[in-house]
């Protein structure tokens, strides 16, 4: 994709590079690594079980300056951190993220062609039409997704074993589970 080959508002493309380009920014404005950050500011106050900062890795690729940092989480700590963006950042009583960042970071900003999802902050936004306001996921890689619908005040986690499903899950396949568990919920 040529970058200024179409017009500002006018095309939707994923760009996964940046992604990485924001870990690079948070690296150089903290001053800390990702996944210890992460273990300390987000994990020991969920009480996350089973993430340790050693669970990440730096993958660096020659195309680019900017390492991806995939993280593994279990289903368990995944749907903690749903529940973190359900509660509007916080957690017990304490206020672990800002409830704008939540709010913000969840707001489609651009528009794509799948089934009118929005793309926010690294989350993509479900048609409140459909969903109920707010309803929101994370999708990783091979279809690992953190889903969120305050209308039913439900978290729903998809995790994959990609050593035995080398191809994935499909985003798609979810949505259609994720549609029989609403249906299914009071």
């Amino acid at each position: 994709m040529t970058r200024g080959s179409h017009a500002p508002g006018s095309f939707w493309f994923y760009n996964n590079w940046d992604f990485n380009a924001l870990g690079t920014i948070y690296r150089q404005q903290t001053g800390e690594d990702i996944f210890q950050s992460f273990e300390k500011r987000i994990a020991r106050p969920l009480g996350m079980e089973d993430f340790s900062a050693r669970d990440g890795r730096y993958v660096t690729e020659k195309f680019s300056r900017h390492p991806a940092y995939p993280f593994n989480l279990s289903a368990r700590d995944a749907a903690r951190f749903g529940q973190l963006f359900l509660s509007g950042g916080r957690w017990g009583d304490k206020q672990v993220l800002p409830s704008t960042w939540v709010e913000e970071s969840t707001t489609a900003y651009s528009w794509t062609k799948r089934g009118r999802q929005g793309y926010g902050y690294m989350w993509w936004s479900l048609p409140s039409d459909i969903w109920g306001p707010n309803a929101a996921y994370a999708a990783g890689y091979g279809g690992q997704i953190i889903a969120y619908l305050p209308s039913k005040r439900l978290v729903v986690v998809q995790t994959v074993d990609l050593k035995q499903n080398s191809k994935g899950i499909r985003t798609s396949a979810f949505i259609d589970i994720l549609k029989q568990i609403v249906s299914a919920a009071p």
